[in-house]
Order: C-alpha cells, then structure tokens, then sequence
C-alpha cells in the first residue's frame, strides 16, 4: 500500500470513529503525523552519497536540490550530521579567479557557504 494511501485510509478510520479533529485522541494525531512523515522504504545510499558531496563542496541546500532534482525539504532530511570541507581542482580553479574578491562576494558569486569560502582559501 502506498504511504498516502495508508494515510488516507487511517484518517478515514479515525474520521469515523471520534468525527471532527477536534475531538480525535492525542495518540491518534500522533500516529497520523508518525504515517505522514514517514519516508518511502529504501533510501538510496547514491542518493545521500550526492547530497553529502555537495554538502562538502559548499553547495547551498537549495543549490543541491536544484542539482538533484528534488525539494529542498528532501535535501535537509538526507543532509549529513556533520561536514568536513573538500576542495575539488574546479573548485580550486575557480577560488583563485576569485581570489581578490570577499569571502562574501565570493559565496554570492559563487552560490557556495561563506564558510566552506572562509575554509579551502586557507588551502590554495
């Protein structure tokens, strides 16, 4: 059964049951959020292998979903715990064309963490 579907099913259930939301028990808004929450089974590891990679390229979050094709809402679920910065020889490439600029011009040019900027110049 799909995740919505179960959802609806479940809603229904409870709709009949108590009536309006506002008189549905504590416990069944919670299972209903639990259900509406949940992922779909089997989380592609290419799939947080991406994220994680950009991620540790300074990509903003909404500049990894644009890549990837997906919400931003779907890349925060999938975004790593914590980053260790990489630099890539285009990312060096193009850090030394920029190299005159602030760490905040180079971040807006760029569309990269003023952190991640603040971090590889060090690198160079």
């Amino acid at each position: 059964m799909a995740l919505n579907e179960e959802l609806l099913t479940r809603i229904r259930a409870v709709e009949a049951e108590f009536g309006h939301v506002k008189n549905w028990p504590a416990s069944e808004i919670t299972e209903i959020r639990a259900i509406a929450n949940r992922e779909p089974e089997g989380t592609d590891p290419d799939e947080l292998l991406e994220v994680r990679e950009l991620a540790e390229r300074g990509f903003f979050v909404t500049q990894i979903a644009i890549r990837l094709h997906h919400s931003r809402g779907w890349v925060l679920k999938r975004m790593p715990e914590s980053i260790e910065y990489v630099l890539t020889e285009e990312d060096r490439r193009v850090l030394k064309y920029y190299r005159h600029k602030t760490i905040k011009e180079t971040s807006s040019k760029l569309q990269r963490n003023a952190d991640w900027v603040r971090e590889v110049r060090t690198r160079l």
